[in-house]
């Protein structure tokens, strides 16, 4: 009979993941601005709410992800000093 070992998933907090959360951030930062002056000056030239909408969802998403970023990384500095205080 073939016994098979089942590993769980390690909930360690790793560096490469919060840079992860980091670098999609980044583009977000600088897209969701430009799309928000895009869409005011649609909304004042034509009524169009796309763009402002748009602009204001990248916006939150940006701001949501770098929290959960910089959260992951002080996870990862403070959860480390742990470890090693116990030996």
């Amino acid at each position: 009979m073939l016994l098979i070992t089942i590993t769980l998933k390690n909930n360690k907090p790793t560096l490469s993941g919060a840079l992860k959360y980091l670098g999609i951030a980044l583009p977000l930062l600088f897209i969701a601005p430009i799309l928000i002056t895009i869409g005011f000056k649609a909304l004042k030239k034509d009524g169009n709410f796309i763009f402002l909408i748009l602009g204001l969802i990248l916006g939150i998403a940006a701001i949501l992800t770098t929290a959960y970023g910089l959260i992951k990384i002080s996870r990862f500095i403070f959860d480390r000093d742990k470890e090693n205080d116990k030996s």
